[in-house]
């Protein structure tokens, strides 16, 4: 990459003038430019703003942990442009979600308000998903690709016959399985294709490959790109990300499960019957009929035996991988493979013709299939059933640096409020990295209040620990007459609660997850100020300043539940000579508990109450570590009297 010193918003003509100039520009936009537009001093924004300077100029690993409210996203773009700037490359902010990359990106997100504010004139480009684009082809015969017309078809097909970006989020309210049906898909031979390089989806890719400043993905393209970024390059083709000088990941605890899942497969029965079925539409030879109703035959018992083999639970359910179930995924496998066998004649025989380009198109699907198989099938791999998907992946993912990632000297900086950056480095396998640390930016010894029910030793578990643990939310309920939200564990919880609450005749409205739409339930919960809202996948994510949210009512410590892949995490961690409670299942637990006190205070404004009502860890060695989730300045009080004479307006 070749250095520049234009476009900056200070002159610099070599490193040691960049270094200096954007650390007094920070100085001056943090200080001064910004509060003239109403933004508040916060003096941990600032220090963060500065590692990440210092981290992107050094080119170093940064651990970046602040605390809610802090401003991480300004913190980081403001270094990311001047570095992207610099370096003559762009800088990847690669977010968590596709709501925090609207959050960034939208009309009135961050970059575009820094770049209004300060005249910056940000070039940033979105890098979506290349399946979340329509495939031209697809469209043009879409008449001929389905037998029974679903729900919805006409609508999408005229849809996808008149739109000028083929881009997913235009029809939002697709399912997969409709999309599926005109979407891009990465088994397809694009090699072949007559409209090779002139799709909708390439004209995507290329606007976000010249971006100048800043190219936002999510988590999963970024890993996507970078496990096949060099084979891609060494076949001569275009990696999906442009060549980038730095990598933000924003929301950074999210990165390691992302990583590692795609390094494995997803199989489900819908996509496997689909595959198998359009290929009984082809007229083909009679011993192809005979594997192809072979095939099917092995899938669905293979299926079958899932179904059978899968333990009952909602989240990752384990599956019982048993001498049958390895048997069927054996003669699936042996049956795809004579299924290949007799494809490869038939493209022989379609040589040249459009045929060829969709029997190759397959024969990439019934390869993915088989990878899939053949993982399964392996002692070093981590099996589960997520809805209908299966996932296979491997026990120990490659590591995100070094060999043909990440190369040693690349910028990278993991952002966010509940990192723990010692748990991260370890499961990603960081061996040199920097790390800081800042919390909230508010006046928690005054905002806050944490209250601790007297005499309350244990985790509620059981039918009477559990209601044990209802009465006293309820009681917390009427202290803070409702306006609360209460975080539980999993859906199968809130139905609990549910019902529990409902026969208690509570005077507020209580909005359960599951029951509606999560972000019309949150615009509700925001509205009506004296209403509850429970739920199990609130922890984070939740923005919600004001009188509505002023406390937070946690019955249990959220540890992880024991699914495959935290289990391979805590066997390696013993492996190791760690204990898998401290290695694994400890920060896990502290990582979503402070997500979830973070929804508390939003604003310099709020006030409000975090209600633990967990106490299984009084008198711990870790008892510590739960109260540091805690405010820290915040009084402790077990009276609700004292609750209700804070929200009231008396002094913490």
């Amino acid at each position: 990459m070749q250095i520049r010193w234009t476009k900056l918003p200070f002159t610099a003509h070599n490193e040691a003038e960049y270094r200096k100039g954007l650390n007094d520009w920070l100085g001056h936009v943090f200080y001064d430019l910004l509060p003239e537009h109403g933004f508040e001093v916060r003096e941990e924004q600032i220090y963060t703003a500065f590692r990440i300077a210092r981290a992107l100029t050094e080119g170093a690993t940064l651990l970046a942990e602040a605390g809610p409210g802090t401003g991480k996203t300004f913190a980081y773009l403001l270094p990311a442009v001047c570095h992207a700037r610099m370096r003559g490359a762009p800088v990847v902010v690669a977010s968590a979600s596709g709501v925090l990359k609207a959050q960034l990106t939208g009309p009135d997100g961050d970059i575009h308000t820094l770049s209004r504010l300060l005249g910056l004139d940000i070039d940033v480009r979105v890098a979506g998903d290349p399946a979340d684009y329509v495939c031209e082809l697809k469209v043009e015969t879409a008449d001929l690709s389905v037998d029974r017309e679903p729900e919805g078809w006409h609508e999408l097909v005229d849809w996808a016959r008149r739109t000028a970006t083929g881009a997913r989020s235009e029809v939002p309210g697709v399912d997969d399985e409709l999309w599926e049906l005109v979407g891009w898909d990465p088994s397809l031979s694009c090699d072949t294709c007559p409209r090779r390089g002139h799709c909708l989806m390439m004209a995507a890719r290329r606007h976000h490959r010249e971006a100048a400043d800043l190219v936002v993905c999510d988590h999963r393209l970024f890993a996507q790109d970078l496990l096949t970024r060099n084979d891609l390059l060494e076949g001569g083709l275009v990696p999906v990300l442009p060549a980038y000088s730095a990598v933000i990941f924003d929301e950074g605890h999210y990165l390691p499960e992302t990583w590692q899942r795609l390094q494995g497969w997803s199989l489900s029965a819908d996509r496997l019957r689909r595959t198998l079925g359009r290929l009984e539409a082809w007229q083909a030879r009679e011993q192809m009929a005979w594997r192809l109703e072979a095939a099917l035959r092995a899938a669905e018992n293979f299926m079958r035996g899932m179904d059978a083999h899968t333990r009952p639970g909602e989240g990752k359910r384990d599956v019982d991988r048993s001498d049958l179930l390895l048997k069927a995924a054996a003669r699936l496998d042996r049956a795809l493979d004579d299924l290949q066998t007799e494809l490869v004649t038939e493209e022989a025989m379609s040589e040249g013709q459009t045929a060829e380009t969709e029997l190759n198109a397959y024969q990439a699907r019934i390869d993915e299939i088989r990878a899939a198989l053949r993982l399964f099938r392996q002692p070093a791999s981590v099996v589960w059933r997520e809805g209908d998907e299966l996932w296979v992946v491997p026990q120990r993912p490659k590591p995100l640096f070094g060999g043909q990632h990440l190369k040693p000297g690349t910028p990278v900086v993991f952002s966010s409020a509940t990192l723990e950056p010692a748990y991260q480095a370890r499961v990603l396998g960081l061996t040199k990295f920097d790390q800081m640390q800042v919390g909230v930016p508010f006046d928690l010894g005054r905002q806050a209040l944490v209250y601790l029910p007297a005499g309350g030793a244990g985790a509620g578990e059981g039918t009477a620990g559990e209601e044990a643990l209802i009465d006293e939310a309820v009681r917390v309920l009427h202290a803070t007459d409702g306006r609360a939200l209460i975080l539980l564990r999993s859906l199968a919880e809130v139905g609990r609660w549910r019902r529990a609450l409902t026969a208690r005749n509570l005077p507020w409205p209580v909005l359960y997850e599951g029951e509606g739409d999560r972000g019309a339930q949150l615009v509700r919960f925001r509205t009506e100020v004296h209403s509850v809202l429970v739920g199990a996948s609130f922890w984070e994510g939740v923005d919600v300043p004001g009188e509505s949210l002023s406390c937070v009512i946690i019955p249990h410590l959220p540890f992880p539940e024991h699914d495959p892949l935290i289990r391979e995490r805590r066997a390696q961690a013993q492996a190791a000579g760690d204990d898998p409670f401290r290695a694994v299942d400890l920060p896990e637990m502290l990582i979503k508990l402070k997500q979830g006190v973070g929804r508390l205070i939003r604003t310099a404004a709020d006030r409000g109450v975090i209600a633990l009502l967990d106490r299984s860890h009084a008198g711990t060695d870790w008892e510590e570590a739960v109260e540091a989730a805690c405010p820290e300045d915040a009084r402790r009080v077990s009276d609700l009297a004292a609750v209700r004479a804070f929200l009231a307006g008396g002094e913490a």
